[in-house]
């Protein structure tokens, strides 16, 4: 099964780290908002959450939302 995240950082999140987002989690989508990043995908599990917000940590990111949504089991 697996899960959607949507994550919103104070600030800009450098490229590097993005790519390195891309290649330990795998899909994601960044965007500006309010002086915010919000960043949005896929995530396969808790521990697959744990490597993102370690890795937007060790680059200094302040994480202000992190909301992780269930796929409906049922659903398409």
């Amino acid at each position: 099964m697996g899960s959607t995240y949507r994550l919103v950082v104070t600030g800009p999140v450098p490229g590097a780290v993005v790519e390195r987002i891309r290649a330990r989690i795998g899909a994601v989508t960044t965007r500006s908002a309010a002086g915010a990043t919000v960043l949005e995908g896929p995530i396969a599990d808790q521990a697959a959450v744990r490597a993102l917000l370690d890795l937007l940590w060790d680059a200094g990111g302040a994480v202000r939302l992190l909301r992780v949504t269930e796929r409906d089991p049922l659903g398409p």
